[in-house]
């Protein structure tokens, strides 16, 4: 398994020398934001974000200076039930009409053995934070007549808490939600020459 992923990261940072930094559209068509979050100590709610955008960029030559933004709109949040996405939507939660968007801008781009590692500022609920994340390169892929397509994986978990999303009506009686929610990302970036 680590060599597996030792092999991808290679293919996705090394595969042309001499090559200038590739720029690539975050492409909602080949990603995703998941999250899950345990209730009453038992179930897992979970979600998943529809609208967002986002860029990356990273020079296969020099793949610690790899960077990436992502805007999420925070009112496309789907948990498969209306009545609940009303109520995440609300000022008990996100508040999205005050803080529309969710962002993530990376700031640095590091390995720790076998295992990459992006640092950069998570802003939720208008309250930003450096957070270092796990990031497993997917591979790369020169489709005809789409482009140069990317992907990349990560897991991390935050407090929610730590961004001033209380739920004080909802959330706030003890064991009805956990404080830590749960991340899930897939990017799939897509380069078209131009």
């Amino acid at each position: 398994m680590i060599e597996r992923a030792c092999l991808l990261a290679a293919i996705v940072f090394t595969c042309c020398a001499n090559a200038a930094p590739i720029h690539f559209s975050v492409n909602p068509t080949y990603s995703s934001i998941q999250f899950e979050i345990v209730k009453w100590s038992a179930i897992k709610e979970e979600g998943i974000f529809r609208d967002f955008q986002g860029t990356l960029v990273f020079d296969p030559d020099h793949p610690e200076s790899a960077k990436i933004d992502v805007v999420v709109q925070a009112a496309s949040i789907d948990t498969k039930d209306d009545n609940r996405d009303k109520v995440v939507r609300s000022d008990d939660f996100l508040n999205v009409e005050r803080y529309p968007t969710l962002e993530f801008h990376s700031v640095a781009v590091a390995r720790s053995g076998a295992q990459t590692f992006v640092t950069g500022d998570l802003t939720i609920h208008g309250v930003t934070r450096r957070i270092r994340i796990p990031v497993t390169a997917l591979g790369m892929h020169d489709q005809p007549r789409v482009g140069r397509v990317v992907a990349f994986e990560t897991t991390f978990t935050v407090d929610r808490r730590d961004y001033g999303v209380l739920g004080n009506r909802w959330g706030a009686i003890p064991a009805v939600l956990s404080d830590d929610v749960n991340i899930h990302i897939v990017i799939g970036g897509l380069h078209r020459e131009s």
